[in-house]
């Protein structure tokens, strides 16, 4: 009998969640962000400005958490809607500099967990591991897409 410890995706979010765990400290702790602000904030960092739809896109997050998250940005001075000149109903997300520094700041950080990660693992195991990751990235996308499976009413899940 297969065990839940053995399933692909349960280790798959163990592994996540025991190596994320400085990160969200880092983010939470020291500049009061969540991960999914952290995730926006790298986008734009490295993309720059962006439309809504291509960051929640770029970042892999659904569009109405990321509207939101966008907007958790914006209240706490992180980010800013600013229309484009040409087409003002077009509106792009813009970092403030004070996200800019967080970036300059934590990144290098994250860089050096990640090689801690990875650290036990040849130059051809991390190429192997890289190949095997772009692969089930590309069968994941091609699995049920997810308007096409039932979704949660979390209205009623948190009513009593």
């Amino acid at each position: 009998m297969e065990r839940t410890a053995d399933l692909f995706l349960f280790r798959l979010a163990k592994l996540a969640s025991v190596s994320g765990q400085p990160l969200v400290r880092l983010c939470e702790g020291k500049y009061g962000i969540t991960r999914r602000e952290w995730r926006l904030i790298v986008v734009l960092s490295q993309e720059g400005p962006l439309l809504s739809t291509a960051l929640a896109r770029r970042a892999s997050i659904e569009p109405a958490r990321t509207s939101r998250t966008v907007t958790q940005l914006v209240v706490r001075g992180l980010a800013e809607r600013i229309p484009r000149s040409n087409d003002r109903r077009c509106i792009e997300i813009h970092l403030t500099q004070r996200a800019r520094d967080i970036y300059a700041d934590l990144y290098p950080v994250v860089r050096e967990i990640e090689g801690a990660l990875l650290a036990g693992l040849s130059a051809q195991d991390r190429a192997e591991l890289s190949r095997l990751l772009s692969m089930l990235e590309s069968t994941a996308g091609a699995l049920v897409p997810p308007e096409e499976l039932p979704k949660a009413d979390r209205r009623k899940l948190h009513r009593k």
